[in-house]
């Protein structure tokens, strides 16, 4: 992978976000001329530490089109992660918020890379784009033949037609559209919102590590993710990028999946807390199961699984929160 980025010059769009900053570490670590571009709305400069002298950094809002256009001039590669991505809480609540700005901050910097007459355009989507009743484990289906995720409608919506203007732009403009769908991606460098913004893993973290207790979670506790470590989904996701496959979509994630309520007790484990733990299976709890057809993605990359076990990734995201904000260790918060 180096050989491909070794030189490269490459914009990623929201880089300082959680996902985004995995990809600029490996990136950078690959020998790739780095520019991030984040507004810092949900992102954080702190994720990028470890590389802040190696990379340019460039505060922007990727929704303005004579910003993007600035940035993308005579770049290699654009990477877009720029997203308003939260947690089903808040994304099942606000649609109309989560299709428009969605869809600002991705066609936008679309439209430059194409005026711009950039190699490369990725596209990053979601597994929110299946419809409820998707097939498990899911493959990449055309996702226009029915209604996407209903508690994330609005994001799901504005996903599938950031995957249909790539579609179009590679066809009509001969552009090379690359599309993945994240499968709930996970670790450490988290942008911790209020609890009704974040995703499943890091607001269980939090709620455990914060001294919670009771915890309430949502649904039956039956429900079960696949769960991908940031790490994971940056290198894969450079892989299939090297590959070029065009704008068919690739998933980013595998089959295994587990259910919630081993999730939260493999957190209490983790950070030997142990809180009464209450499921309300009063209230939405999302798709059933939501599980990764790998298949096209292990004939692209050649990656058989994971290579950070659940369990290695929950220790790392403790660790790093306890860290970072001094919370509960063995019930007793630091004096």
């Amino acid at each position: 992978m180096v050989d491909r980025w070794q030189g490269a010059d490459v914009v990623v769009g929201g880089g300082c976000g959680f996902i985004g900053s995995y990809v600029v570490l490996q990136l950078v670590a690959a020998g790739a001329r780095v520019t991030v571009a984040d507004n810092l709305e949900n992102g954080r400069l702190e994720s990028l530490s470890d590389v802040r002298e190696r990379v340019e950094f460039v505060e922007c809002d990727l929704r303005d089109r004579a910003s993007c256009e600035r940035l993308v001039m005579g770049r290699d590669v654009v990477i877009n992660m720029a997203a308003r991505a939260f947690g089903q809480t808040y994304s099942q609540s606000h649609h109309g918020e989560m299709l428009v700005q969605n869809l600002l901050c991705t066609l936008v910097p679309l439209e430059a890379s194409r005026a711009a007459g950039v190699r490369q355009h990725v596209i990053v989507s979601s597994s929110c784009v299946h419809p409820d009743d998707a097939p498990i484990p899911t493959p990449e289906l055309n996702v226009f033949t029915g209604l996407p995720e209903h508690v994330n409608a609005g994001y799901g919506w504005a996903k599938r037609i950031q995957e249909l203007a790539g579609t179009y732009y590679a066809v009509d403009y001969g552009m090379d559209i690359t599309v993945v769908r994240p499968f709930n991606v996970y670790g450490a460098n988290y942008p911790w919102r209020t609890l009704t913004k974040a995703h499943v893993i890091p607001t269980l973290v939090k709620r455990v590590l914060d001294g919670e207790d009771p915890i309430v979670v949502r649904g039956s506790g039956k429900q079960r993710r696949n769960f991908l470590h940031g790490r994971d989904a940056a290198r894969l996701l450079l892989k299939v990028i090297q590959k070029n496959p065009g704008p068919e979509p690739v998933n980013l994630g595998f089959e295994d999946d587990t259910p919630i309520t081993t999730l939260i007790e493999l957190i209490c484990d983790v950070a030997d807390v142990h809180p009464t733990i209450v499921f309300d299976s009063g209230v939405p709890e999302g798709q059933f199961r939501k599980s990764a057809d790998a298949t096209r993605l292990r004939e692209i990359t050649g990656e058989q699984g994971p290579t950070i076990p659940l369990r290695e990734g929950i220790r790392e995201m403790v660790e790093w929160y306890r860290r970072e904000f001094g919370a509960v260790r063995h019930g007793v918060r630091p004096g």
